[in-house]
This record gives structure tokens, C-alpha cells and sequence, in this order.
């Protein structure tokens, strides 16, 4: 995590301007309370606020459920993860905001074939009387079941991969220039693992960049969060790598990213299985 590419050995000048900061989460099974930052626990809820609902209208079967089972299907969306401000100012809280609450709905939905997810940003001082017998989905996806874990952050820089570089700066490069170059694998240019991590850059694994731009205001989209299936290995971190959540997007690993727009985040997010 947080290896710097080189062209072939040498340094790439422009390769700064395109550092994220990013927050690797190694998730650990533990208990955790509405008043904490956690993974699949009780969220900080108005006992008098609507909690979000799946309309179903998206759902498709997969290998365990059928179009049948989940079609047009009515459920609760579940408790996703919960960031607090004090815990992890990285986020892009707007004003007057200091928790972020991620809700997904556990069936495969149309468009990224994966969980539906709704996003909640509050402020925890408004919530005085607080939600505490919390609805659960109807039904869940065996692939997209989890377990509650709480957080073991650290924190680094992470560079872009290869398809994320525009391309006039891309063939700059000596190693860019060699015959058979492949943009998608060079020895020169880590490619990034899989990991829970708040923002730096999606490991895109089974396709390129695409649809990045808001529609709302035509803005570049980027990383919020990634919701992985495996933790790889952190270099360089104290911390435990982390453990398996439970939940499955491509044969076991990859990965449920969510990108919004940099400048308004309630603006059409990009939901993208990688």
C-alpha cells in the first residue's frame, strides 16, 4: 500500500499531483454501539425517522436466489457501516454533519449486479432519542451476508493505477513506449490490493474507468469508501491486515466501491464492483 510507481527505476515529476490520501479500516470481528464507528452494528437512528426501505425494482437472483424469490421485493435496507468525524476527519462531511451512515440492501440490484446502498449523512447530537429495536432485510444474499467489526485504521498515501492516468501523460513514459506495452499490468506500476478503505483510488480489476462523471454537475467522481470481500496485506502498517467480513463480489475477493461527486456529495454516487 502506498508504493510509488517509477518509469523503469526513475521518478515520475507528475506523479505527486495524484496522491490520495487514504484510510485502510482492517475490519475485526467486536462488538460495537450506535455511538461508535463500525461495520454491520447498531446505527445512531431517529426511533421516529422512516429507516430506508428497498423498493425491490432492481433486485435479480443469483446463484442462491431466484428472479422469483426477489423481484419486486419490499425489505429494509441493513446496517452498513458508520463513520464518525472524530474518528475519521478524512471523510467529506457537509456542514453541519459529523456521522455518515452507509446502509445496503444485501440482493444483487440491476446496473453493478451487487448491494444497493443508501447514504446518510447527520448530525449525532440531533438524535436524541434514538432507534433501538433496528429493522433487518427480509432477505439477504448468502454472498452478501457480514458480520458486526469494528475498525483498526491506518493511514498512508495511495497512487492512481495505470487506466486511472490520462493517457497523453501515460505514453510520456520510457516503459510506455516499449513494444507490447500493456496498461493494465507493468512491473514498474504496483497495482493496488484489495482493502476497506476510506477514499484514495479504486483497484480496478475487471474493467477500466468509465461513467466517472457526475451527472448532476459533470464533475469526476471519486472514491469514498471500497467495502471489500478480502484484506490484503498493509506494507508499512502497524496494525492487524484484517478479517474476512463475510460478503463475496468476484470469486471471493474484489471489492463494492462507492465514488460521489468531490463537490456536492448528496449529487448521483457510482456504485461499481470491482
Amino acid at each position: 500500500m502506498g508504493t510509488k510507481p517509477t518509469d523503469n527505476g526513475r521518478e515520475i515529476p507528475w506523479l505527486d499531483n495524484m496522491v490520495r490520501p487514504v484510510v485502510r479500516l482492517h475490519p475485526a470481528p467486536g462488538p460495537a454501539g450506535p455511538t461508535d464507528s463500525h461495520l454491520g452494528g447498531p446505527m445512531l437512528w431517529p426511533r421516529h425517522e422512516p429507516w430506508p426501505q428497498c423498493d425491490g425494482a432492481g433486485h435479480r437472483g443469483s446463484l442462491d436466489l431466484t428472479d422469483e424469490q426477489v423481484r419486486g421485493l419490499h425489505t429494509p435496507f441493513a446496517a452498513g457501516v458508520q463513520l464518525y468525524r472524530h474518528d475519521f476527519p478524512e471523510l467529506p462531511f457537509p456542514e453541519g454533519t459529523d456521522v455518515l451512515q452507509v446502509f445496503l440492501c444485501p440482493l444483487v440490484h440491476d446496473g453493478h449486479w451487487g448491494p444497493d446502498v443508501r447514504l446518510v449523512w447527520r448530525a449525532a447530537g440531533q438524535v436524541t432519542d434514538p432507534l433501538a429495536d433496528q429493522p433487518v432485510p427480509v432477505l439477504v444474499d448468502p454472498m452478501y451476508a457480514f458480520r458486526p467489526c469494528v475498525f483498526n485504521p491506518c493511514r498512508a498515501n495511495e497512487y492512481p493505477m495505470m487506466c486511472d492516468v490520462p493517457r497523453e501523460l501515460l505514453y510520456e513514459l520510457e516503459f510506455a513506449k516499449a513494444d507490447g506495452f500493456d496498461h493494465a499490468n507493468h512491473e514498474t506500476w504496483p497495482c493496488l490490493g484489495d482493502a476497506t478503505k476510506i477514499g484514495g483510488w479504486t483497484r480496478w480489476f475487471a474493467s477500466d474507468p468509465y461513467d466517472m462523471d457526475c451527472p448532476d454537475c459533470g464533475a469526476t467522481r471519486v472514491q469514498l469508501l471500497a467495502l471489500a470481500a478480502h484484506e490484503d496485506e498493509c506494507t508499512g502498517c502497524d496494525q492487524p491486515t484484517g478479517e474476512h467480513v463475510g460478503w463475496e463480489f468476484i470469486g471471493g475477493s474484489g471489492a463494492l466501491n462507492v465514488l460521489v461527486c468531490p463537490k456536492d456529495v448528496h449529487h448521483t454516487m457510482k456504485l461499481q464492483i470491482e
